[in-house]
């Protein structure tokens, strides 16, 4: 044992060592290596448990008058216990639980994670002028509209429109290197966009265009993803588009919408389950804009297909209203944090979802036997069910990742309605691809099975129906239709929950792993978190009760 030099004070110290318990007079602190070694146990002194609290539910330590509050008490540790009842509803402390909970959730949607916006909507200033103008940088749509990708609108206000209201070039001029032949060039128009109400910026004339409806085909609405079209533009107030600045904005809100649910559960006194399965969400001016207009508005998309996010009515919440976050009550397929932007597109594979779930609430995470993994078959089978080495983790994880069928995947994000994806019925179109007579849409390629994204035997078997009913079980295809949510519908599946949550909880609060010797603690925490209602709040006052944690070993 390290040796410490005797302190200036005496404590009363408890041994507790084969089943004996003898009052001493010892140094305060004795050091051990473990909690559960043969050594003596010093209850905090009242200061220095204020400062382990504070620490460990603020993120912070005590302000000097929070200390000389305690300091100045006739009773120092009723004067903490006051003070801790205090932390428990502060506003820091909701806050710590937020990152928390994004910790759980590895929420981040950089760049390298989750490709956010769709390639259509980057506005930049336009190069090489004097003046800030906006304009839509994709090159695609400055071909489409201007014949080349290096050419801009010009730096002068557009006053010329025709009947219907379209931009007149102010400039054209001929050139091999121009679409048919001849580029032109429009001038810029006022705006008040819906980053800054009650200013006005220059934008393009092409890029501001708001027409509902776009040229290139009179029955498809103009959407953040239908602006490559010479009649669709960032539409009204510019919607559609986002500042290269905002998008770091966007992508903060995005990834706090669902750690803002568990909050939001939590200050609420509710169930903590409700953060699995509920339909109630919560919004800012970023996160409203994103659902409405970029990503979940329903809007036709690559491939003329319609997806819906189920969000129900968004409300008009101001872009500029950051820091202010309004319940929103969502669509019935949603399930909690886990049918959020946040969620979906950090993780974008059903498989990846499920996995994440299962590592941080019901801390059963995949891994590999440890006697390692067996040779690679001759033949190994399609069904990773049934292969050598992957059986014993996806005879699991395939059911779970079921749950999540509904849901776009790869960067996207949507619900898939039964007008989508039938999970016993054939899709005739997606019986395409190679050797078939038939290319496969982007939507065919993405959910079902064809001949380009699967190989011959599983095309055989199931060319044209939905890649997640490939090998499929029965349950499988009853989970898809129950979707996340009955990921804890069951008594077995809520204790799990529960004893995970009040695990990592607990280790993050005693900063160590549980040793085995306290899993019957861990059952009786978990019991009484199940009797409160699964209150969370109430589940980390009695951990921080504990004499685990008010006591040094």
């Amino acid at each position: 044992m390290r040796k410490t030099a005797l302190p200036s004070t005496l404590a009363l110290a408890t041994f507790a060592c084969v089943g004996v318990s003898i009052l001493i007079v010892a140094p305060r602190p004795a050091a051990a290596s473990s909690p559960l070694e043969c050594a003596p146990s010093y209850e905090l002194d009242p200061l220095r448990l204020l400062r382990q609290v504070s620490l460990d539910l603020l993120g912070r330590p005590p302000t000097i008058e929070e200390l000389e509050l305690v300091r100045a008490a006739p009773d120092r540790r009723a004067a903490v216990e006051d003070a801790i009842a205090d932390m428990l509803v502060s506003e820091a402390y909701y806050a710590k639980l937020r990152g928390y909970h994004r910790n759980l959730l590895w929420g981040s949607l950089a760049d390298s994670i989750a490709r956010v916006f769709p390639a259509t909507s980057t506005l930049r200033t336009v190069p090489s002028v004097d003046s800030s103008i906006w304009t839509n940088t994709q090159g695609t749509m400055r071909k489409r509209y201007r014949g080349r990708v290096d050419v801009y609108c010009l730096d002068q206000e557009q006053t010329d429109f025709d009947a219907e209201g379209y931009p007149i070039p102010i400039s054209t001029f001929a050139s091999a290197d121009c679409s048919g032949g001849t580029c032109q060039q429009e001038g810029w128009v006022w705006v008040e966009p819906y980053w800054a109400p009650g200013e006005e910026v220059k934008v393009c004339a092409y890029d501001a265009q708001d027409f509902e409806y776009g040229l290139d085909d009179p029955d498809k609405a103009c959407s953040d993803r239908r602006t490559v079209d010479a009649g669709c533009g960032c539409g009204a107030d510019m919607r559609y588009c986002v500042r290269n600045d905002d998008k770091e904005l966007f992508r903060e809100a995005l990834a706090e919408e669902p750690a803002r649910i568990f909050e939001t559960v939590i200050r609420g006194d509710q169930s903590y389950l409700d953060a699995f399965r509920s339909d109630a969400t919560v919004m800012n001016g970023p996160v409203a804009h994103y659902y409405k207009w970029i990503r979940g508005a329903g809007e036709a998309t690559t491939g003329d297909i319609p997806y819906e996010a189920e969000i129900g009515e968004v409300p008009d919440i101001p872009f500029t209203q950051v820091d202010t976050w309004t319940p929103v009550v969502r669509g019935e397929a949603h399930a909690g944090a886990f049918t959020t932007v946040g969620y979906q597109m950090r993780f974008a594979s059903l498989r990846g979802r499920a996995n994440r779930f299962y590592t941080a609430f019901y801390c059963d995470p995949f891994v590999p036997s440890v006697d390692g993994l067996p040779a690679e078959e001759a033949e190994p089978s399609p069904d990773l069910r049934q292969r050598n080495g992957c059986a014993d983790c996806h005879q699991i994880l395939e059911p779970a990742a079921a749950h999540f069928a509904r849901w776009r995947t790869n960067s996207a994000y949507g619900y898939l309605g039964t007008d989508l994806l039938e999970v016993d019925a054939l899709r005739e179109e997606c019986v395409c691809g190679t050797g078939t007579g038939s290319n496969c849409s982007a939507f065919c390629s993405k959910y079902y099975v064809t001949a380009d994204n699967s190989d011959a035997a599983t095309f055989e078997l199931y060319a044209g129906m939905p890649l997640t009913t490939a090998y499929a079980a029965p349950i499988e295809l009853q989970n898809t239709e129950a979707g996340p949510a009955a990921l804890i519908d069951e008594p077995a599946e809520q204790y799990a929950v529960a004893q995970c949550t009040v695990r990592t909880m607990a280790e993050h609060l005693l900063h160590r792993q549980l040793e085995s010797t306290e899993f019957d603690w861990l059952d009786e925490q978990t019991a009484d978190f199940v009797d409160s209602g699964y209150n969370f709040t109430t589940m980390v006052e009695a951990l921080i009760a504990d004499e685990r944690y008010r006591q040094i070993h």
